[in-house]
């Protein structure tokens, strides 16, 4: 083989292995994105009372639901 057919063959192999990349993070980061929805949603229907039970504070749910308690 020559030098000019193995780089073409690099080539096609690391754009195929970047377009897996690519999907595979848009993937994760949907599920990441679900997560985060869930948890707000979890904590939003708690009551004023429930949260400060919790040691939250209603407006701080977005950065809970985002980073989690710390």
């Amino acid at each position: 083989m020559t030098t000019l057919a193995l780089q073409s063959r690099c080539d096609r192999d690391d754009r195929h292995w970047s377009f897996r990349r690519l999907v595979l993070n848009l993937i994760n980061g949907f599920r990441e994105a679900q997560a985060i929805s869930y948890r707000y949603a979890q904590l939003s229907h708690l009551s004023d009372a429930e949260l400060t039970k919790l040691g939250m504070r209603r407006e701080d749910l977005p950065r809970i639901a985002l980073n989690g308690r710390a």
